[in-house]
């Protein structure tokens, strides 16, 4: 049975655990299928149509300001660049935390869908009981009971995987129920979130992964040019041609 500790180091270890991922992600009854290859290609597909795809992030992530006051681009440096403090368990016991480090691609829609990808939001500031190990869609995942303390510092406020708001006067987080949350063993991905009781807010998600660490051809990160084959049949029709 796996410990409290091993829950915060598996919710830590994601970004060294897959190399490329497919799955689908129901949010309150909209379904999604993704494609991943790290570091930072992406396609998204709603309903049979492409609805994100991304070939490659921007090589600067972030601006530094010179002593002059000048920006000055930050070139971007992946997780996978950077090597964890790992456990005997070979789960991550502490992340390097250089803010040259981003942790954040591929982003789609909002803050939600990068801290499932990344939970590592789960591994302080929180109460964590009841884990176990159960079966998700056919996979290993551990589930456990959790509960943000005033101490809880989600990637975005308003995209928290666990529920409650932040106390704007005193900076910290006020929770107001508990929250049951799956990490899939393999990956350290959170495939789901449901909060107990009626009082929660914020968004509530499920995973289910359908390959990893599996390749994926160039052109399924590439949109297709309609646009330029629909200017070359009206030319052809223009001249007489087609």
């Amino acid at each position: 049975m796996p410990a409290v500790t091993d829950f915060r180091a598996l919710a830590r270890s994601s970004p060294w655990r897959w190399s490329t991922l497919e799955f689908e992600v129901d949010r309150s009854g909209t379904v999604e299928h993704a494609w991943i290859a790290r570091p930072d290609r992406l396609r998204v597909e709603s309903k049979g149509q492409v609805a994100h795809i991304q070939s490659e992030a921007p090589p600067f992530g972030r601006v530094g300001y010179s002593s002059s006051g000048m920006g000055v681009p930050i070139a971007r440096v992946w997780p996978t660049d950077v090597d964890p403090t790992c456990g005997d368990n070979g789960l991550v016991s502490e992340r390097p935390e250089d803010t040259t480090i981003d942790y954040d691609p591929p982003f789609h829609s909002d803050y939600f869908w990068v801290a499932l990808l990344d939970p590592v939001e789960l591994s302080v500031g929180v109460e964590i009981g009841d884990v176990r190990e159960v079966t998700h869609h056919g996979r290993s995942a551990w589930e456990a009971r959790v509960r943000p303390t005033p101490d809880y510092e989600p990637r975005c406020d308003c995209c928290a995987l666990l529920s409650g708001s932040e106390s704007l006067d005193q900076m910290t987080w006020v929770p107001n129920a508990d929250t049951v949350i799956r990490l899939d063993v393999q990956t350290g991905v959170c495939v789901s979130v449901r909060h107990l009781g009626e009082s929660w807010c914020g968004q509530e998600g499920e995973v289910r992964i359908l390959a990893v660490d599996e390749p994926m051809a160039d052109e399924l990160f590439r949109r297709r040019r309609a646009g330029r084959w629909r200017r070359l049949l009206r030319s052809r029709k223009g001249s007489g041609l087609a």
